[in-house]
């Protein structure tokens, strides 16, 4: 992250928190954005994600492609991962991002339940280390893996692979919420920022629930309605989990799981494996600015 957009971040963050009770919408005119209230069903991709409360709102394309590229660095034609992006979804959460679906094939939970699970999250969370230091180094940034809130889990009854974790931006501690919610053609990515940065696992658990009851998938795209001769991925849920903390991994012979860090392969990269921090309080600038 260049450091005019973080600094622009950290003056949000500490400047702002007392608007955080406030509705985004009331000053976002004033930052060239047009929120849109959600009261009625969104349509994604592969679904429609359904209103969890009164309060929330959302952007346009062109908005939130504005917002993305001004305010976090992202080139424009990175832009097409997002597929919605709302704020104030529940009171507990900051935003949330529904990214455009993988459909790289049905994707079997089998592995989830190897004896060797633990083990080989464990290689995942060590790349994800060593690859958190090198992006640190490579942007000038005091960055830092600071653990697990909550630890890598599935939840088999909503089909949904979800974890927290927490990061350090040069003192300040962010929570990261990502989860994956399987379908017939693949999997959609989601991540959240939680309003509380010192919210509790249990919160977290609420948080996700939540979410992932809002989203239904279409007509026969359910992850239930695979059937015989359906494309299947040729990776399983170790494979997703890589997916989602930006690492890669394969299987050698003899030798489990061996997980390498990403590289950053074009401007901004790394910044799309992070969900979109303290978006809520931007709304608020420009009545702290007045």
């Amino acid at each position: 992250m260049n450091k005019s957009v973080r600094e622009n971040l950290i003056f949000i963050m500490v400047a702002h928190a007392c608007f955080l009770a406030q509705p985004a919408i009331v000053h976002a005119e004033d930052m060239d954005y047009h929120p849109q209230n959600f009261t009625r069903p969104l349509s994604a991709a592969r679904g429609t994600i359904t209103p969890a409360g009164g309060g929330a709102i959302y952007l346009k394309p062109e908005d939130r492609c504005n917002l993305v590229v001004k305010e976090f660095g992202w080139d424009r034609d990175q832009c097409g991962s997002i597929d919605q992006l709302i704020f104030g979804f529940t009171p507990e959460i900051d935003n949330l991002t529904v990214e455009k679906p993988v459909s790289d094939g049905y994707v079997s939970l089998a592995d989830w339940d190897s004896a060797d699970r633990n083990e080989e999250i464990s290689s995942l969370e060590q790349s994800f280390k060593d690859s958190v230091k090198a992006q640190s180094e490579r942007l000038g940034q005091d960055i830092r893996f600071d653990g697990w809130l909550v630890y890598p889990q599935i939840d088999k009854a909503k089909n949904i692979l979800y974890y927290a974790n927490i990061l350090n931006w040069a003192g300040d501690r962010t929570i990261n919420i990502s989860v994956s919610i399987f379908d017939r053609q693949g999997y959609v990515p989601v991540k959240i920022v939680p309003v509380n940065g010192n919210i509790t696992g249990d919160a977290v658990q609420t948080i996700v629930e939540a979410s992932a009851d809002a989203y239904k998938s279409k007509a026969g795209s359910s992850y239930f309605e695979f059937s015989s001769g359906d494309k299947v991925a040729g990776y399983g849920a170790l494979g997703v989990l890589a997916t989602m903390l930006g690492v890669k991994y394969g299987k050698a012979a003899g030798a489990g799981l061996i997980a390498l860090a990403l590289l950053v392969l074009k401007k901004g990269a790394f910044l799309l494996l992070l969900p979109l921090v303290w978006l809520r309080r931007l709304f608020g600038r420009k009545k702290a600015d007045s």
